[in-house]
């Protein structure tokens, strides 16, 4: 079963699962090794605020917003854990049922993380201005046949993409350069998230956020 297949058959399962907590579909990856692994990413949707009463991980369903209306309410800003372990449950029992895989699978549910993967153009718009890789699936001709890029998010377009290639030092510096390429999308085999640690400055020195400074 290809994975165009397999992802039609399984978005229609989960997608009303999440979708009843709140929440949307980030992605779904599917990784094929010894035992297929099923990872689906799930979020808050965007310029959304769901709710959840202070420490606890259920999310606020509609017919008990009555009940809540005196609890201390808070902006929810990610799945919870308690949300992502349901949707695993509801999900898994769904596959079974519905007899989706012909083969042994180990099913994840998470959230994108600092470090999320891109599974459609769109969903980049939100991080300009961030550090991402990017592995194509062949080469790009104009970039000498390379296939791999890491570099700050610039500009997305309809179908293509801008970074301008950076390095990370061991410091956490963002060490932007002069060259800024353009990528398409469709070319794109993993695009994902950078998520760059920078250690506490020490005492009389202050870091230097290099990639708010594009050059060229």
């Amino acid at each position: 079963m290809s994975e165009d297949v397999l992802l039609q058959k399984l978005t229609p399962i989960a997608e009303p699962v999440v979708q009843a907590l709140g929440l949307e579909i980030w992605g779904i990856e599917i990784v094929r090794a010894s035992r297929m692994v099923i990872r689906i990413f799930v979020d808050v949707p965007q310029g959304e605020a769901l709710h959840v009463q202070q420490g606890h991980d259920d999310a606020v369903f509609p017919h008990e917003e009555a009940a809540a209306s005196d609890a201390l309410l808070s902006p929810q800003m990610s799945a919870s854990l308690g949300q992502c372990e349901e949707i695993s449950r509801h999900v898994g029992l769904a596959l079974e049922v519905e007899d989706v895989l012909p083969s042994a699978y180990v099913l994840e549910v998470s959230t994108p993380g600092f470090a999320r993967i891109f599974f459609q153009l769109a969903q980049m718009r939100s991080y300009l201005g961030d550090v991402i890789d990017v592995a194509l699936s062949e080469p790009l001709a104009e970039e000498g046949g390379r296939k791999r890029f890491r570099g700050v998010l610039r500009e997305v377009g309809e179908d293509t993409f801008s970074v301008q290639l950076a390095d990370i030092s061991a410091e956490g510096d963002i060490l932007v350069q002069e060259k800024q390429v353009s990528l398409p999308w469709a070319f794109v085999r993993k695009a994902s998230r950078v998520y760059v640690y920078t250690p506490p400055p020490k005492p009389g020195k202050r870091k230097k956020n290099l990639a708010d400074q594009p050059k060229g």
